[in-house]
């Protein structure tokens, strides 16, 4: 009873957390949405993806379990009353249903890769240091315009072949840089990362809107990437997105495996505003507005607070310990 005692809190905190956490997250989503189409901050969405599980999990592991372990007596009389004991299968149904569902998403996509790499022939492409590969067309149900990397720890760049001869050598190589902003970033294992965090609150009106967010700000980062490092021009990668835009089937329903896409069915309402900030990049003699002193002193920032943080959490971790000893007695007499 007593390892099945701290268990039912560990999940009922879990869940708790989560939804405090989502909430949070939501009402600052709802702050600077407005902005996400001025500043494509990907990182800064996917934290916020990722945090309501993230953070709940730090919580239950470096404070809940514990206290509970360190500062409850083994011979504790307290029981597991029916409010505890929902609130801990409905956190354990939401842990498995997200583990399933990454395990599911990774399963297909490693069935379709097979098949693909069975139908492809490989190909060397300049300044692309992962395997690289072309897709025949005719093995396609419908000519989808795949330009994408597949695979978040071993990646993989499939082209198809329409895309291969619709594309002349400017256009193509700006692609390319595109998708290695995506393998620069790990957006992939970012994607199947935040797959695996489940999310207490589906039905707040941004939870579904943030990943799309997200999604979109990835993209238009993997733009900026191909323009100021991979030293792309602007109006190539610009006419390369209209031309795989104009490719794109009018319905689609054949199997694709997850990956960092150069333009998937989603991304159609974005294609003219990354068009439009390619354009003013242009007009700017290539520059896009990321201010580099700016991004490090925001890193800079983010470590002395982390620093800060973990400093204040180990000089006062005895004392913490006993409050949230409190805490979990006060929440067990009140679901008891």
């Amino acid at each position: 009873m007593y390892f099945a005692l701290g268990a039912s809190l560990a999940l009922a905190g879990f869940l708790l957390l989560n939804a405090c956490f989502s909430l949070c997250v939501n009402f600052v989503f709802r702050l600077v949405q407005k902005t996400a189409a001025e500043r494509p901050r990907a990182t800064f969405f996917f934290l916020l993806r990722i945090l309501p599980a993230c953070a709940s999990a730090l919580c239950i592991l470096s404070l809940v379990i514990p206290s509970y372990f360190i500062l409850e007596p083994r011979g504790t009389s307290e029981r597991i009353g029916w409010a505890l004991s929902l609130l801990a299968a409905l956190a354990t149904l939401l842990l498995a249903h997200a583990l399933l569902q990454g395990a599911a998403s990774w399963n297909r996509s490693r069935l379709i890769l097979r098949d693909w790499l069975q139908r492809s022939q490989p190909v060397s492409l300049p300044g692309v240091n992962i395997p690289a590969y072309k897709l025949p067309a005719d093995n396609l149900k419908e000519p989808f315009p795949v330009v994408a990397v597949i695979g978040a720890l071993r990646p993989r760049l499939f082209i198809s072949e329409h895309v291969f001869d619709a594309l002349n050598g400017e256009e193509f190589a700006a692609t390319l840089q595109h998708e290695i902003g995506h393998i620069t970033a790990r957006d992939n294992l970012k994607r199947w990362l935040a797959r695996m965090c489940p999310a207490v609150l589906p039905f707040l009106p941004r939870a579904g809107r943030l990943d799309r967010v997200w999604h979109a700000a990835s993209e238009e980062c993997a733009d900026i990437y191909a323009v100021q490092k991979g030293n792309a021009a602007p109006l190539s990668l610009a006419s390369a997105l209209i031309k795989v835009s104009r490719m794109m089937p009018p319905c689609n329903e054949q199997a694709i495996p997850t990956g960092a896409y150069f333009l998937g069915r989603e991304d159609l309402p974005d294609v003219a505003r990354r068009v439009h900030v390619l354009l003013d990049a242009a007009d700017s003699s290539g520059a896009v507005a990321v201010s580099q002193s700016a991004t490090r002193r925001k890193q800079f920032l983010l470590f002395g607070l982390l620093a800060s943080s973990t400093l204040l959490l180990v000089l006062s971790y005895p004392t913490l310990l006993l409050g949230v000893h409190e805490v979990l007695e006060q929440f067990l007499h009140l679901v008891s």
